[in-house]
Protein backbone atom coordinates (compact mmCIF):
# COMPACT_ATOMS: atom_id res chain seq x y z
CA UNK A 1 0.00 0.00 0.00
CA UNK A 2 1.10 3.20 -1.01
CA UNK A 3 1.47 6.26 1.45
CA UNK A 4 -1.06 7.95 -0.54
CA UNK A 5 -3.90 4.72 -0.14
CA UNK A 6 -2.68 4.75 3.46
CA UNK A 7 -3.52 8.56 4.41
CA UNK A 8 -6.79 7.70 3.01
CA UNK A 9 -7.41 4.34 4.74
CA UNK A 10 -6.20 5.85 8.06
CA UNK A 11 -7.64 9.44 7.63
CA UNK A 12 -4.40 10.70 8.87
CA UNK A 13 -5.53 10.03 11.89
CA UNK A 14 -1.73 9.89 13.68
CA UNK A 15 -0.58 12.57 15.34
CA UNK A 16 -3.92 16.05 14.25
CA UNK A 17 -4.78 18.51 16.02
CA UNK A 18 -8.30 18.46 17.73
CA UNK A 19 -10.54 19.78 15.47
CA UNK A 20 -12.74 22.95 16.55
CA UNK A 21 -15.15 25.11 15.17
CA UNK A 22 -12.59 28.09 15.63
CA UNK A 23 -10.06 25.20 13.70
CA UNK A 24 -12.44 25.04 11.24
CA UNK A 25 -13.92 28.80 10.72
CA UNK A 26 -10.33 29.72 10.21
CA UNK A 27 -9.50 26.79 7.60
CA UNK A 28 -12.35 28.29 5.58
CA UNK A 29 -10.78 31.88 6.26
CA UNK A 30 -8.29 30.53 4.18
CA UNK A 31 -9.23 29.06 1.57
CA UNK A 32 -11.45 32.38 0.37
CA UNK A 33 -8.54 35.02 1.34
CA UNK A 34 -6.99 35.69 -2.49
CA UNK A 35 -4.48 38.01 -1.37
CA UNK A 36 -2.70 36.46 1.36
CA UNK A 37 0.03 37.71 3.52
CA UNK A 38 2.00 35.14 5.87
CA UNK A 39 1.34 36.77 9.53
CA UNK A 40 3.96 34.46 11.41
CA UNK A 41 6.46 33.31 9.19
CA UNK A 42 8.27 35.67 7.12
CA UNK A 43 8.07 35.97 2.98
CA UNK A 44 11.27 34.38 2.42
CA UNK A 45 10.36 31.22 4.72
CA UNK A 46 7.18 30.59 2.81
CA UNK A 47 8.28 28.93 -0.47
CA UNK A 48 10.78 26.76 1.94
CA UNK A 49 7.66 25.47 3.93
CA UNK A 50 5.44 25.33 1.28
CA UNK A 51 8.24 22.51 -0.43
CA UNK A 52 8.54 21.26 3.33
CA UNK A 53 4.75 20.66 3.36
CA UNK A 54 4.60 19.19 -0.21
CA UNK A 55 7.09 16.46 0.80
CA UNK A 56 4.78 15.78 3.60
CA UNK A 57 1.35 15.86 1.89
CA UNK A 58 2.53 15.41 -2.02
CA UNK A 59 0.26 15.71 -4.84
CA UNK A 60 -0.99 12.16 -6.57
CA UNK A 61 -2.57 12.00 -10.04
CA UNK A 62 -6.05 11.59 -8.08
CA UNK A 63 -5.26 13.99 -5.01
CA UNK A 64 -3.51 17.07 -4.82
CA UNK A 65 -0.77 17.64 -2.39
CA UNK A 66 -0.23 20.79 0.38
CA UNK A 67 1.33 23.20 -2.43
CA UNK A 68 -1.81 22.49 -4.45
CA UNK A 69 -4.48 23.11 -1.79
CA UNK A 70 -1.98 25.95 -0.14
CA UNK A 71 -2.42 24.39 3.37
CA UNK A 72 0.62 26.74 4.51
CA UNK A 73 -2.08 29.52 5.32
CA UNK A 74 -3.95 27.65 7.63
CA UNK A 75 -0.55 27.11 9.50
CA UNK A 76 0.51 30.33 9.40
CA UNK A 77 -2.74 31.74 10.58
CA UNK A 78 -3.02 28.96 12.86
CA UNK A 79 -0.03 29.41 14.68
CA UNK A 80 -0.44 33.21 14.84
CA UNK A 81 -4.09 33.45 15.82
CA UNK A 82 -4.21 30.42 18.25
CA UNK A 83 -1.32 29.10 20.03
CA UNK A 84 0.16 31.65 22.81
CA UNK A 85 2.94 33.77 22.64
CA UNK A 86 5.17 31.11 24.78
CA UNK A 87 4.15 28.51 22.17
CA UNK A 88 4.97 30.60 19.25
CA UNK A 89 8.22 31.35 20.68
CA UNK A 90 8.55 27.83 20.77
CA UNK A 91 8.31 27.39 17.23
CA UNK A 92 10.44 30.30 16.27
CA UNK A 93 12.90 28.68 18.03
CA UNK A 94 12.31 25.19 16.76
CA UNK A 95 11.88 26.41 13.27
CA UNK A 96 15.39 28.38 13.39
CA UNK A 97 17.28 25.58 14.49
CA UNK A 98 15.83 23.50 11.46
CA UNK A 99 16.79 25.96 9.25
CA UNK A 100 20.29 26.59 10.32
CA UNK A 101 20.31 22.01 10.05
CA UNK A 102 18.81 22.60 7.14
CA UNK A 103 21.74 25.79 5.46
CA UNK A 104 24.48 23.01 7.16
CA UNK A 105 23.46 20.08 5.54
CA UNK A 106 22.26 21.71 2.25
CA UNK A 107 25.49 23.92 2.15
CA UNK A 108 23.47 27.11 1.50
CA UNK A 109 23.60 30.69 2.52
CA UNK A 110 19.75 31.11 2.59
CA UNK A 111 16.46 29.99 1.80
CA UNK A 112 16.15 31.35 -1.75
CA UNK A 113 17.45 28.30 -3.31
CA UNK A 114 15.55 25.37 -1.93
CA UNK A 115 17.52 21.64 -1.95
CA UNK A 116 14.58 19.47 -1.87
CA UNK A 117 17.00 16.37 -1.46
CA UNK A 118 18.57 17.94 1.95
CA UNK A 119 15.07 18.65 3.17
CA UNK A 120 13.85 14.97 2.57
CA UNK A 121 17.64 13.67 4.47
CA UNK A 122 16.31 15.78 7.29
CA UNK A 123 12.81 14.75 7.20
CA UNK A 124 13.62 10.78 7.28
CA UNK A 125 16.72 11.46 10.11
CA UNK A 126 14.05 12.89 11.95
CA UNK A 127 10.55 11.69 11.59
CA UNK A 128 11.67 8.12 9.95
CA UNK A 129 14.88 6.46 10.55
CA UNK A 130 14.80 8.05 14.16
CA UNK A 131 11.78 6.40 15.83
CA UNK A 132 13.10 5.43 18.96
CA UNK A 133 14.31 8.52 19.67
CA UNK A 134 11.51 10.52 19.78
CA UNK A 135 10.85 9.69 23.33
CA UNK A 136 13.97 11.09 24.10
CA UNK A 137 13.67 14.27 22.08
CA UNK A 138 10.42 15.02 23.46
CA UNK A 139 11.65 15.16 26.75
CA UNK A 140 14.20 16.86 25.93
CA UNK A 141 12.54 19.57 23.85
CA UNK A 142 14.05 23.13 23.51
CA UNK A 143 17.58 21.50 25.32
CA UNK A 144 19.34 20.00 22.18
CA UNK A 145 19.14 20.52 18.64
CA UNK A 146 18.00 16.87 17.32
CA UNK A 147 15.05 18.00 19.84
CA UNK A 148 14.37 21.13 18.51
CA UNK A 149 14.42 19.99 15.07
CA UNK A 150 12.38 17.10 16.17
CA UNK A 151 9.75 19.32 17.75
CA UNK A 152 9.44 21.72 14.63
CA UNK A 153 8.89 18.85 12.08
CA UNK A 154 6.66 17.23 14.56
CA UNK A 155 4.41 19.98 15.04
CA UNK A 156 4.60 21.32 11.46
CA UNK A 157 3.61 17.60 10.28
CA UNK A 158 0.22 17.36 12.59
CA UNK A 159 -0.79 21.36 11.29
CA UNK A 160 -0.46 19.83 7.87
CA UNK A 161 -2.32 17.16 8.07
CA UNK A 162 -5.16 18.93 9.93
CA UNK A 163 -5.31 21.45 7.67
CA UNK A 164 -5.39 18.46 5.08
CA UNK A 165 -8.56 16.64 6.68
CA UNK A 166 -10.03 20.37 6.96
CA UNK A 167 -9.64 21.36 3.85
CA UNK A 168 -13.08 21.48 1.83
CA UNK A 169 -12.07 19.67 -1.64
CA UNK A 170 -10.28 16.69 0.42
CA UNK A 171 -13.84 17.01 2.82
CA UNK A 172 -15.96 15.95 -0.30
CA UNK A 173 -13.72 14.12 -2.77
CA UNK A 174 -10.95 12.02 -1.08
CA UNK A 175 -12.94 11.28 2.25
CA UNK A 176 -16.59 10.18 2.60
CA UNK A 177 -18.50 12.93 2.92
CA UNK A 178 -22.67 12.76 3.59
CA UNK A 179 -23.79 16.45 3.34
CA UNK A 180 -27.34 15.15 5.58
CA UNK A 181 -25.85 12.22 7.59
CA UNK A 182 -28.71 9.10 7.94
CA UNK A 183 -29.07 6.87 11.32
CA UNK A 184 -26.61 6.03 13.37
CA UNK A 185 -25.38 2.89 13.00
CA UNK A 186 -22.58 1.81 15.60
CA UNK A 187 -21.61 -1.05 14.61
CA UNK A 188 -20.77 -1.12 10.72
CA UNK A 189 -18.06 -2.53 8.29
CA UNK A 190 -16.31 0.55 6.91
CA UNK A 191 -15.36 -0.76 3.60
CA UNK A 192 -18.95 -1.63 3.47
CA UNK A 193 -20.25 1.90 4.30
CA UNK A 194 -17.09 4.17 2.63
CA UNK A 195 -15.50 1.93 1.06
CA UNK A 196 -12.45 1.90 3.58
CA UNK A 197 -12.56 5.67 3.30
CA UNK A 198 -12.30 7.66 7.03
CA UNK A 199 -15.81 10.25 7.34
CA UNK A 200 -14.44 13.92 6.47
CA UNK A 201 -14.72 16.07 9.84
Amino acid sequence: MNRRDLLKKVGLGIGTLAVTPVTVSLFQSCQSDLDWNPIFFKENEINFLIELSDLIIPSSQEIPGANELELIKFTDIYISKVLSLEEQKAVTDSFNTFKSEYLKDSEKSNLNRIDLNSITKLLDYYLVENKSKHGIWTNNSMTSNNSLCYLFLNSFRKLVITAFKTNQYIGENVLAFSPIPGEQKGCVDLKEVTNGRAWTI
